[in-house]
Formats: C-alpha cells, structure tokens, sequence
C-alpha cells in the first residue's frame, strides 16, 4: 500500500468507530425502549463492517493461484490471531456478567435466568454451547449467539473469510463475484424461511447471517480490487448521493419496522455502504495530525467497544435498571445519552487492559507463527 493510499484510509478508520458507536446506541435503545427506532436502525452498521472488511483486507488475501493452499492457510491463521484474542475475552467477560445478575435476579425472588445465561441446562448442553461460543461458530447455534449477541458478526465473518482466501485469486474476480450471488442467495433463503426467529432476535443467525457477510465482505473485496478504476467515480456529488443513501436506509427501516419484509433492507445495505467507502476512500488525511490521531484511537478501538459493549448494558439494565417506557421522554434521552457514553469509556478501559494483557502476547506469537508460515511460501 502506498504512503497516500494509508492517508486516505485514516478516514475509513473513523468511520469503523463510527460505525462501532452506531451499533451500541441500537442496543442501549433496543435493550429498554421501543421508542426511536431510527436508532434501532443501527443495526445496520454492521453490514458496512462487513463491507469495509473486505475493502481493508484484500491486499492481505491471496491475488493468484500459485501455492494458494499455503497463501489461504497464512491468510486464515492471521485472522484467528485478530480475531480470538478480545473475542474470547469478552466471552470470558459475558459469562462473569451473566453470572452475577443471575445472583442479583435470585436475590430479588425472580428465577427467571438472564437472557443468554446458561443456568438450569444440562451439562452437556451447557459444553455444546460453549464450544460453539468460543470456535466463533455462533451463526450456527442461536444459544451461542445470546451469550454475547453482536459476536455473531464475527462468527459470519470469520466463516466468510475462510471461504472467500480462496476464490480471490480466481481470475477477473469472478470467484468473489460468484460468492456475492451465494450471499445473496442465502440471505433470501434465511428471510424467507426463518422468519419467526428473525422477527424476535433480527437477521443474525444461520444462511440471513452468512448471507449478509458473504455479500459485504465481497463488495469490499471487489471495490479494493478495482479500486483504481473506480476511482474515477469519486466525485462530491456522489458523495452527497451515498450520504443520503446511507441516511435513508435508517428511515426506511424505520417506516417498514412493523411489516413482515423490514428486513428485506438487508438486499441494498452493503452496496449503499459500498459506494460510501468508495467515496470516502478519496480522502486523505495527513498521519501525525490531531485528526489522525483521532482517527486513528477511533479505529483502534472500534473493536473492543464492539465486542465489550452488549455484555455491559445487559448487567446495567439487569443490576442498575432501565425506564422501560415508564420516563417522559426527556428523561429517557437522558437515560440512553448516560448510559451509551458510560458503556463506551468502560469499554475503552477494558479493551485497553485486554489489548495488553492477552490481546498483544498472543498476536506476538502469532506474528511468529504467520512470518515462519510465510517463509515458506516464498522459500
């Protein structure tokens, strides 16, 4: 990558905060009101993840089919190495918290369990689970999933990234392309035959989940592959188009959120994000600057208050309260603007103490482990 290629991307770094913040402020409102559903929206945020995954990682994925097997296999142990480390720890972090309000909930006479607790099921039902939890597998188990919700973005993704190491060294792209035909395919089969557990838990399980990671991830991949051509179309009025798109898509789920096809929004998600990050991606931004640094804080961060996030508002609704509908509005804003800015500090801190504590050891090691893997590729 080039030095004004790396300018230009601190934006899209941002932007992943951004992003990251987005889907907290759809968890703080879906978690106590049914008030604001532009915010509850937000869950739309997560496609332009999977977009910009894609975008950001195709210089690392491999570009031809000479030792492909071998390209693919370093590809995928760096992302295990990204992924695992705060993956595992906010599964660690979930099951402490879901623990303790278990206790708080008990201690006030209700014994109903928490939502994801894995109290009162059977031993080997409580290892199935787990096991599913911490392989990163959760789009294939909805149990798995409620332990620590927003994971299973993770889980989609991971499994897209080992399907899509090998199709990106097919020729004119045309495996990318055939995966974002997959992608679409499987999200209309999970929106079309799963819809019972969509209109309660949302579009994060199953083929709807893979569908929606298959589809982003590989728009960003195609977008950074021809990014060159592409950049032609950057212009500010196709900014101010995406921009709009982008805008509107929140509305318009808004508008449909109480018909049967709302989540049909999730078809024209990721290109509308798609041709934001393309627009976005002609900005640079100077490294060393104020505005870098925060960019770049923003970026860094971005996936641990993502993973952290939903574990913490759960204990805070379960052990501190919620309004539940019973606050004016006024004081329910207040409620959701302390609530959103108290999660994201502390989730800052413990992704901080997690990046030093096991976040870096591991991908010390892992680095190792990659460069010996990557040697003999070249060897």
């Amino acid at each position: 990558m080039t030095q004004t290629s790396q300018h230009r991307f601190l934006l899209l770094d941002g932007m992943r905060g951004v992003a990251a913040l987005g889907v907290l402020a759809f968890h703080v409102t879906v978690s106590a009101s049914q008030d604001f559903q532009q915010l509850a929206s937000f869950y739309l945020f997560v496609d332009f993840f999977f977009v910009l995954s894609g975008f950001v990682l195709w210089p690392s994925m491999p570009h031809t089919g000479k030792q492909l097997g071998r390209a693919s296999a370093v590809f995928i142990t760096k992302r295990i190495f990204r992924f695992w480390p705060l993956a595992v720890t906010s599964l660690l972090l979930a099951l402490f918290l879901l623990d303790w309000e278990r206790n708080v909930l008990v201690a006030q006479d209700n014994f109903n369990p928490p939502y994801g607790s894995l109290a009162g099921l059977p031993q080997d039902e409580r290892v199935h689970i787990l096991v599913f939890a911490f392989l990163l597998l959760q789009v294939f188990l909805a149990a798995a999933i409620a332990i620590n919700v927003p994971l299973w973005s993770l889980s989609a993704e991971w499994i897209a990234n080992v399907i899509y190491a090998p199709l990106t060294a097919v020729k004119w792209g045309l495996g990318i392309i055939a995966a974002i035909v997959v992608g679409y395919v499987m999200l209309w089969i999970g929106l079309t035959y799963d819809a019972q557990f969509i209109e309660y838990s949302g579009p994060i399980r199953g083929f709807e989940a893979l569908g929606r990671a298959f589809l982003g991830f590989g728009l960003g991949l195609l977008l950074r592959k021809y990014l060159t051509q592409l950049s032609r179309l950057r212009n500010w009025w196709l900014l101010t188009v995406s921009i709009a798109l982008v805008v509107s898509l929140f509305f318009i789920e808004d508008a449909w959120h109480w018909n049967s096809y709302r989540y049909a929004i999730t078809y024209f998600a990721a290109p509308i994000f798609a041709l934001l990050i393309l627009q976005l991606s002609k900005f640079e931004v100077t490294p060393g600057t104020r505005k870098a640094k925060v960019l770049s804080f923003m970026g860094a961060y971005s996936f641990g208050v993502y993973v952290f996030h939903q574990p913490l508002i759960q204990w805070s609704n379960v052990v501190l309260g919620t309004p539940h509908g019973v606050y004016p509005p006024g004081k329910w804003v207040v409620f959701f603007l302390v609530q959103s800015v108290s999660i994201t500090i502390v989730s800052i801190l413990i992704t901080l103490c997690a990046r030093v504590l096991v976040e870096r050891p591991i991908q010390k090691w892992g680095r190792r482990v990659t460069n010996k893997m990557a040697s003999r590729l070249t060897s």
